[in-house]
């Protein structure tokens, strides 16, 4: 890989499929790798990283892994790259704490509300019309615990609500490719957007990859945290919502 500033810095999209998606034609893990320019690094990949995050023992070794199956060499000086991810990387505040042996909650009512189901930036959605997958009634737990068991293992320390490092090579995100292709709207609408297999999955971690860059290059286009976030339950970095008058 070259050498420059600009390459030592990379922006990596990851569309997480299940532990086992070797299994499913229609879902699996797919990488993005865009340079500082925005440019596609290397070809994209789509299979199963389980056998890859179960083999690396270092954050640089995993993400040497990664680059590696987006046939990209090994960088030839220490690098850094912001991996935006496609999955929950939290559980709800309110549903660790009960499953720890806390206090309940004293009222449950709509199904978008339930704290046990979804977590803060999530419920924040729901206004605008998008309703998130949930880690705990939808079929995505798989998913999660595949993202949340990288970020433990390779990115341990929170910086901030939402953002994880390993302090030297790896940045995590969480982000939600749909949730940004409704906000963004013609900007990421010049092509008919897959509906599943390979394209699809490429496609997300493309729109991922492109949130992991502006997450370094230009925060101020995503929306922050609020000030209420928990930060063990992560946040959902997407472009800002653009208000238009009628």
């Amino acid at each position: 890989m070259a050498s420059s500033d600009h390459h030592e810095r990379l922006f990596i999209g990851w569309d997480v499929g299940g532990w086992n998606c070797d299994k499913n034609q229609n879902s699996r893990d797919a990488l993005v790798v865009l340079d500082h320019a925005g440019q596609s690094l290397g070809q994209p990949w789509r299979g199963n990283l389980r056998e890859t995050i179960n083999s690396a023992t270092t954050p640089m070794a995993f993400l040497a892994a990664l680059l590696a199956l987006c046939r990209l060499g090994t960088p030839s000086q220490p690098c850094h790259a912001t991996l935006a991810i496609d999955a929950p990387l939290g559980f709800p505040e309110a549903f660790a704490r009960m499953i720890a042996g806390g206090t309940p909650v004293d009222q449950i009512g709509r199904s978008a509300a339930n704290p046990y189901l979804f977590r803060h930036t999530e419920r924040r959605l729901v206004a605008e019309g998008v309703t998130p997958l949930s880690a705990i009634k939808d079929m995505i737990g798989s998913q999660a615990t595949k993202a949340m068991h990288v970020v433990a293992r390779f990115a341990p320390q929170r910086l901030s609500p939402g953002v994880w490092t390993d302090g030297a090579h790896l940045t995590v995100i969480e982000t939600y490719p749909s949730l940004c292709r409704a906000r963004l709207g013609p900007q990421v609408h010049t092509e008919p957007m897959p509906k599943t297999g390979r394209e699809a999955d490429i496609h997300d971690a493309d729109v991922c990859a492109r949130i992991a860059r502006d997450f370094h290059l230009n925060r101020e286009r995503l929306e922050p945290p609020t000030d209420d976030t928990p930060p063990s339950e992560g946040w959902i970095w997407a472009p800002r919502r653009v208000f238009v008058e009628a």
